[in-house]
C-alpha cells in the first residue's frame, strides 16, 4: 500500500490545495514498517497532485488543511484522508504507524482534533477521532 504526505519544508504542508510536493512511502498494512519511495512533484496545483495519487495508486493520503471539494474527489477515488494535520514529516509519519493522527499534538493550530476520512462500501464517511466528552 503507498501513503502520501504533503511535504512543505520537511513539514507538513498547510494547505492541500497549494502544496507542491508529495513525499511516498511504501507499506504492508498499518501498523508495518514503512519504506520512503521518492518525492514527486506537483507543480500543476491539487488537481494534478490527485492525478497523481490516482496514477500512483496511493490509498493514504496525510495532509493540512483541504477544501471540500478535494476532499470528495479523494474520497470518489477510495483514498483515505487524514487532514488537519500538522508537524514534521517523519513524525507524522511515525504517528500514523502507531496508529495515533488522532492526537490533539498532531492538529494544526485551531483546529481541535485532525479528522480521518474513508470512503468504505460506497458510503462516505468522516470523523473527528478524539473521544470527546459533554461538555
Amino acid at each position: 500500500m503507498k501513503i502520501a504526505l504533503t511535504q512543505s519544508q520537511q513539514r507538513i504542508a498547510p494547505l492541500f490545495d497549494s502544496a507542491t510536493t508529495l513525499e511516498l512511502y511504501e507499506t504492508q498494512g498499518y501498523a508495518k514498517e514503512t519504506h520512503y519511495i521518492g518525492t514527486q512533484m506537483c507543480e500543476g496545483g491539487a488537481k494534478e497532485a490527485i492525478e497523481t495519487l490516482i496514477s500512483l495508486d496511493v490509498k493514504v493520503i496525510i495532509c493540512g488543511a483541504i477544501s471540500s471539494e478535494y476532499e470528495q474527489l479523494l474520497l470518489l477515488h477510495h483514498i483515505d484522508l487524514y487532514s488537519y494535520i500538522a508537524g514534521n514529516v517523519e513524525d507524522v509519519l511515525h504517528g500514523w504507524y502507531l496508529g495515533k493522527l488522532h492526537a490533539a499534538y498532531f492538529s494544526m493550530p485551531g483546529c481541535s482534533h485532525p479528522r480521518h476520512c474513508s470512503h468504505r462500501r460506497n458510503v462516505r464517511r468522516c470523523r473527528n477521532r478524539a473521544n470527546r466528552r459533554n461538555v
